[in-house]
């Protein structure tokens, strides 16, 4: 009698418990998808305003804009960057002038957006208002990335640094699976303990009736 009590117990905190963690999941996830992207963003950013500045103070101590644009080249074409993460200079309008992968310089960009979830601009608009800006990149191919832009003093040019939207979803899946792992483990262990309580107490209150 003790021990189906005790399970009918642990089964109903059990299916509670479920339930309230299927709610509450997605509103984790979402939090920490954003808190992710908000990092990268911020990384994005700090990597722009380096390469920008080295540009800049090239640029405005009178240096050509083709040498300082050659160097940019090499130095990006030579500094270890994936696919995932890399950095590149564009201008406006529309069109990629450095980048570590030589293939993509003068690459047009027409159609490719920059939202920041309150103004969407094109790709290279930034550049051309000497504005900073910063937000999710979508192309014309539908593959979007995190992108922070800062504009290059003296010329419609601005440093373009990406971040490949997925690794931000990894990033809170695997963050939310750690997170997962040890409250559930928590959890458990606090339904055992308080079903055990609560069946001695129910026998306590049976044997004294």
């Amino acid at each position: 009698m003790t021990q189906q009590s005790f399970l009918k117990v642990f089964s109903t905190l059990l299916v509670v418990t479920t339930a309230v963690i299927v709610a509450v999941t997605p509103l984790l996830e979402r939090q920490l998808y954003n808190a992710m992207f908000q990092l990268n963003l911020d990384k994005n950013r700090e990597q722009a305003e380096r390469l920008a500045t080295l540009v800049s103070i090239e640029l405005e101590r009178g240096e050509d804009s083709k040498k300082v644009l050659a160097d940019v080249q090499s130095m990006l074409e030579n500094t270890l960057q994936s696919s995932e993460h890399f950095a590149c200079i564009i201008e406006h309008e529309n069109k990629v002038i450095a980048h570590p992968k030589p293939s993509n310089v003068n690459k047009d960009t027409t159609g490719w957006t920059m939202d920041n979830g309150v103004e969407i601009k094109t790709f290279t608009q930034s550049a051309g208002e000497g504005i900073p800006f910063g937000g999710v990149q979508t192309r014309t191919d539908g593959s979007q990335d995190i992108n922070y832009q800062i504009p290059i003093s003296t010329k419609p040019w601005a440093v373009s640094v990406h971040t490949k939207l997925d690794i931000v979803h990894q990033q809170a899946r695997k963050v939310l699976q750690r997170i997962g792992f040890i409250i559930l483990s928590g959890l458990l262990l606090i339904i055992v303990i308080s079903a055990l309580l609560i069946t001695r107490q129910k026998n306590q209150t049976t044997e004294h009736n």
